[in-house]
């Protein structure tokens, strides 16, 4: 792995453990005596600030010091949660994004401005609780008492800092003076898991002034049989004088202490034996060092000057870190990065196995030229492709419980700033949805929930005169209908007035007063760009700006939108997305010389009907003793050629209605790899994308929803002509 790559991997990681701090302290809000969510936001804050140290975000590094250092006390008992500390992590979690993707090394004086705005109000929740009052040390004697002295003697260097430049010992959750002895014996593969011992030691100089024994004896010889260069075989014995106390000494090593033989030891508990510590003292008083360490200290200096050397010449020759960083940035393409269940990725690989066999059956037949061994190959083949489709898509697959999180913090926040009470629940998280369609998801929801928080929901006073509780509720959900996703945000405000829509729209053109639309043709106005019925204009909301645009995200990926409205109870706003945009099964038809495609999930049945004289664009046709919309495609797009004698009705669904298409012939079933339309075809309202034949001729994948919404407008319409007044 590159730096570049590590660096990409702590960013995705960084953003986890904020998203996780996130809903700790919305957790947190809401029961502020939860000491498991105190503990997570202890962890997220400790390792964010370890990898940010790691990976060159010394900025990061030095910014979350403080706050792991007030959730350290709010842990341990010393500092309760309050909404000052809560509303302070989260604007430090929104910092901290913004840090992790600033532009340079150095980041500039406004971040860091930003940065002490921040910490001031952290500095200033530490400096209220202020410093422990000295007290007696637990008394005790014989020799650990005299070892402790000796050892206190021993170890006195100049005081620990913070990365800050803060003495230890003058931080507010410091306590008096204390001798620990440490003993860590780390796992053998230490080292290949990432984990560099001497950081381990760095942050241990951090509490305070220390001294180490590695013991060195149970390292095999090199010549040994068992002996392995890239492990780790060293054990270690270490005397640290700390203010900071157990929990932080514990904290240094949170993250391999599962893996390791760990003992943190405090000299005046009485259960460390003067013998013992007298036998240790000795290693540091031994005056030349045994043969052992100075072979070991002279092999790794060589190695040390070795790789300075090499450090120089990189140096010398090539580009700085900040210009390579530069130059990649310029000439490579955004990545995003996928976390995958390994089951999945297993299942994978084994079909990847199975599809090598089929490889070599094939050729078997071939060679042989036995037709029968072929056949056998090409339907196992069949199978074996279609579950590895399957399987990769499901790499894909997310739960859309990704997004909603997010929605969590921006109802907060926003009903906050708007004076209203309003509650957010999230169902069906676990849905998954294809990552592509999860990443454009978000946007358009945000615009939805911001509008049910601006006009939907009322403020308390209006809510309680009508009868309702004061807050107010938003409630998200998702589920699986047929082969799509439908997902549904609701508010129990005060609904739409028609009668509102109906008057903007005639203001604006868009109706005459005498026309009589139902009201879910009325409400689909509220897509129309510029369109809105608020009566004035708010930071949030009120522009026209935004439904149209949240209309566009959702037909771009294959989806539909609608609102229903209940006047005096909410609206709900209902969006059906595909579950992939990668693949879909579909039947294949063709009109005249063209091909189709109708993806399979919309398919309900097939019929025959005659043709007695031209065919409408739209006309009807019965299905089960009703009568449902018929579109002609040869009519719609103009196909070229004659009109035959009897046509394919092919039967579609969507959103709970009934469609027929006509067409000439029905070929089969077939796979489709659905590529999007260049940007001049965009105007085709009824094509969804396309796909390459295997015979290398394109088809033009219908879009069904859009296709059955026009049939239906307009066998209306001409319903209604048609009727006699």
């Amino acid at each position: 792995m590159t730096m570049d790559q590590a660096v990409t991997t702590y960013r995705d990681e960084a953003l986890e453990l904020l998203a996780e701090l996130e809903r700790a302290i919305l957790d947190l809000e809401a029961d502020p005596g939860d000491k498991d969510k105190m503990a997570a936001c202890f962890r997220a804050m400790h390792t964010i600030k370890g990898g940010g140290a790691m990976f060159g975000f010394e900025e990061i590094s030095r910014f979350t010091h403080e706050i792991e250092t007030t959730f350290d006390m709010v842990r341990n008992g010393r500092l309760t949660v309050t909404p000052q500390l809560l509303n302070a992590t989260l604007a430090a979690g929104d910092h901290i994004k913004t840090l992790l993707f600033a532009s340079g090394e150095t980041p500039s004086d406004e971040l860091v401005s930003r940065s002490e705005e921040l910490l001031a109000v952290f500095r200033q929740m530490l400096a209220s609780v202020g410093q422990d009052e000295p007290g007696e040390q637990p008394a005790s004697s014989g020799p650990a008492t005299a070892a402790a002295t000796a050892a206190a003697t021993a170890a006195a260097t100049p005081p620990s800092q913070t990365p800050d430049g803060t003495d230890a010992c003058d931080l507010p959750d410091a306590g008096p003076p204390a001798i620990y002895w440490i003993h860590f014996a780390p796992a053998a593969d230490l080292l290949a898991n990432g984990t560099e011992p001497l950081g381990l030691f760095e942050e241990l100089a951090a509490l305070g002034p220390y001294r180490a024994h590695a013991h060195i004896r149970d390292i095999p010889a090199l010549d040994d049989p068992e002996y392995d260069p890239e492990g780790l075989h060293a054990a270690y014995d270490i005397l640290l004088m700390t203010c900071r106390g157990e929990n932080a000494i514990r904290d240094v090593f949170l993250f391999v202490e599962d893996s390791c033989r760990l003992a943190v030891t405090p000299l005046s508990s009485g259960r460390l034996r003067g013998s013992d510590l007298e036998e240790f003292l000795e290693h540091f008083r031994q005056a030349p060092p045994d043969e052992d360490q100075t072979v070991a200290a002279s092999r790794l200096r060589t190695m040390v000057e070795l790789k300075l050397k090499q450090v120089e010449a990189v140096r010398a020759k090539g580009p700085s870190k900040e210009q390579a960083r530069k130059q990649k940035q310029e000439t490579a393409p955004a990545s995003t990065s996928l976390r995958v269940d390994s089951v999945k990725l297993d299942a994978l690989v084994n079909m990847v196995g199975e599809l090598v066999i089929l490889q070599s059956r094939l050729r078997q037949a071939v060679k042989g030229e036995n037709m029968a061994a072929a056949a056998d190959v090409d339907e196992d083949l069949e199978r074996l492709t279609d579950a590895m489709r399957d399987s990769a898509l499901e790499l894909r697959m997310l739960p859309i419980g990704t997004v909603f999180s997010v929605f969590l913090r921006l109802v907060r926040d926003l009903s906050a700033s708007l004076g209203k009470e309003v509650g957010f629940v999230a169902e069906g998280a676990e849905t998954e949805l294809d990552k592509t369609v999860i990443d454009r998801l978000k946007d358009p929801l945000i615009h939805i929930i911001r509008n049910s928080l601006d006009h939907g929901i009322e403020p308390p006073e209006e809510r309680t005169r009508a009868g309702k509780p004061p807050a107010g509720r938003i409630v998200l959900s998702a589920g699986h209908s047929g082969g799509n996703v439908v997902i549904r945000i609701h508010d129990d405000g005060r609904g739409i007035d028609p009668a509102r829509i109906r008057k903007k729209a005639v203001e604006r053109g868009l109706l005459s007063p005498d026309a009589d639309l139902p009201e879910k043709e009325l409400l689909a106005l509220l897509f129309e760009p510029g369109f809105s019925t608020a009566e004035k204009v708010s930071d949030v909301s009120g522009r026209g700006v935004g439904m149209d645009v949240v209309k566009k995200n959702i037909e771009a990926m294959r989806g539909t939108v609608d609102m229903e409205n209940v006047m005096g109870q909410g609206t709900t706003t209902v969006i059906t997305l595909p579950l992939t945009l990668a693949i879909i099964d579909g039947f294949n038809v063709r009109v005249g010389d063209e091909s189709y495609i109708v993806p399979l999930a919309n398919l309900r049945g097939f019929q025959e009907r005659f043709l007695t004289g031209q065919p409408r664009q739209v006309d009807s046709i019965e299905r089960m003793g009703h009568l449902i919309p018929l579109v002609s495609l040869r009519r719609l797009f103009a196909v070229p050629g004659g009109q035959p004698d009897y046509e394919r009705v092919v039967i579609v669904e969507a959103d709970g209605e009934m469609t027929g298409i006509a067409v000439d012939v029905v070929v089969g079933r077939q796979q489709a790899v659905i590529k999007s339309l260049d940007e001049s075809y965009r105007h085709l309202k009824w094509i969804a994308g396309t796909t390459i034949n295997g015979d290398g001729s394109i088809s033009l994948i219908l879009d069904v929803p859009r296709l059955l919404r026009m049939a239906r407008e307009q066998y209306e319409r001409t319903e209604q002509r048609e009727t006699p007044a």
